[in-house]
Parts: C-alpha cells; structure tokens; sequence
C-alpha cells in the first residue's frame, strides 16, 4: 500500500507540473498514457477475478511461470490475443493453427539483424520504420515520440542484450524479488518487469504473444532456457492439464495426458502429485 501512495503522490506531481508547464492538453494526454501503461496490468486482473466467478467463463492460473526451450517458439498466437487482457483464459476452436511466424515481426527481425548479422541500428527495419512513423507525427516501437526516444530505446535493447548475453535469462520475479502478482497489483505497472508472454495450444505447442526483443535475442544466443508466462491455454490443453491435476495415480492417466507430463506446463502439477 505504502509503495501505492508513493506512486499516486508522485503521479500527481508530474500531472500538475505538466499543467502548469504545458498547458491541459498535455496534462490529459498524460494521464491516459499513465491509465493505460501503469495500471492496464491491475485492470486486467480484475478482469480475470469477473470471468472467475462467472459460470460462463473458463479460467486457468493467469501468473504461472513456467520455463522452456525457446528455440520450440517459432510461431505467433492470433493478434487478438493480449498479453493482460486475456490473462487466465481458456479458448476452444482452432486459434492455434498459426501460420504467423517470429519473423513476421519487424522487432523480432530487427533484433535478429543487429545481434546476428551485425547490422547497424540505423540500418535496420525498425530504425527505418520508426523514423518515418516519427516524420509523421506518429509514436511507434514503444512509445517512442522523437528521436532522442528512438536512441534511449536502442541503448535500452543493447544493454539487454548484454545483460541476457553475461548473465543468462531471468524471470522478472527473480530480477525484482517479487512475484509475478504482486508486480502487477503493485499499482505501478511497469512494461519492463514483463516476462516473454506465450499462448499453449491444444498440442501442448508455445505461441508466442509478447516479448519480441527478448525472445530474439535468446534465439540469437542460443540459449536452451528461458521463463515465459502463460496468457491463453486451449481447452483442450487444459482438460490435460485438469485430469493430472485430478489423478491419483499414474494409472489413471489417458496416453495424452501421460505424455505430457514432461510438459514444462505441466510440470508443477506433476510434481504436487508425485507421479
């Protein structure tokens, strides 16, 4: 709660300072973006608790943690599909048939460019793509609004690259000892404390949902393990995951879910159970 206050006093003197500096215009134009990035995460959550509590909807865990070899993410989930917006759901039909590759993402590629090939920044697609959006008065990779913002955003990514490069990749939680929950209902939502987010198709299969710099740079090192937070599982997927959940015995199990119980999704209700 403490932390809470801190941020809304804070908040409030940014806002009045840019009122008294700027003009209204700027203020309100602020206080959307603060609703939006700083507290989309708590929304959202409540959001979740709703769908909970109402027969209609189907639910899963909406902060699990879970890691795995990102070199098995290749393939994109739906647009649709938000990375706090959806938290917890679980979907039936055929979402997950995706033929939207990594690749199909300008920040994925140009990550991949810089890290891989050498590329300059300002010779790749993203530079070149956030330039023009900013000629046109447009924000764009971010929320950058000018160049200096372009800039900061590069350093950011290069810093990230070498810090994943030393140190091996990290859950948020373990970066900011906190967990998950509590980074979201701080009220202080911060976008950096987000882990890569992924959808879990009917298979089994990882899709990717958000996180394009750091899913492209732990492909890019090769790297054999990473935390992911699950967004969106198939109904399928889940009816899986329930009857582990609900087992006794091994015996028990359908041949499907036997042979997901290496799942990295899975692993921590099998290791509840004690199979």
């Amino acid at each position: 709660m403490q932390r809470l206050l801190e941020h809304v006093r804070a908040t409030f003197l940014s806002g009045i300072s840019i009122l008294q500096n700027e003009g209204l215009r700027p203020f309100i134009q602020a206080g959307l973006r603060e609703l939006n990035l700083n507290h989309r995460g708590f929304y959202y959550y409540l959001n979740y608790l709703y769908k909970q509590s109402h027969g209609s909807y189907r639910t899963a865990e909406p902060f699990t943690i879970v890691n795995t070899d990102p070199q098995r993410i290749r393939y994109r989930a739906p647009r649709d599909i938000d990375r706090w917006k959806h938290v917890g759901e679980v979907r039936d039909g055929n979402w997950d048939y995706s033929s939207r590759t990594l690749e199909d993402s300008v920040k994925y590629r140009s990550v991949v460019d810089r890290f891989e090939n050498g590329t300059p920044w300002k010779e790749t697609d993203i530079y070149q793509e956030t330039l023009e959006r900013l000629e046109n008065g447009e924000t764009h990779w971010n929320g950058c609004r000018t160049v200096d913002d372009l800039e900061r955003r590069i350093d950011h990514v290069e810093r990230l690259y070498e810090t994943i490069r030393k140190s091996g990749f990290k859950s948020q939680s373990e970066l900011h000892s906190e967990s998950v929950k509590s980074i979201v209902l701080s009220g202080a939502f911060d976008r950096s404390k987000t882990d890569v987010a992924v959808a879990v198709g009917r298979d089994g299969e990882f899709l990717f949902v958000d996180g394009n710099h750091r899913l492209a740079i732990a492909h890019v090192l090769g790297l054999e393990d990473m935390p992911v937070r699950v967004v969106v599982r198939h109904a399928r997927w889940q009816n899986i995951r329930e009857e582990i959940t609900s087992a006794d015995s091994k015996d028990e199990l359908s041949d499907d879910a036997v042979r997901s119980l290496s799942h990295p999704d899975v692993r921590s209700v099998v290791d509840q159970n004690e199979f």
